[in-house]
């Protein structure tokens, strides 16, 4: 398992092979998202998919 962090050091998730696991800071449930494979993780300052320059962290397994 790899913990994901934020830019600014806080732990965002854990990767664990295909899947997400991110815990509820209110609730403390854990939520698992499946997926086919992680191609990339980009980190921006707005919640746009488009616009502004992001900083795109690779992830090597």
């Amino acid at each position: 398992m790899e913990f994901f962090r934020c830019q600014c050091k806080k732990i965002i998730c854990q990767i664990e092979n295909d899947t997400i696991i991110i815990k509820c800071r209110h609730c403390k449930r854990y939520i698992h998202i499946k997926t086919n494979g992680i191609k990339n993780i980009e980190y921006r300052l707005t919640p746009d998919t488009e616009e502004g320059p992001a900083l795109v962290a690779n992830l090597n397994k």
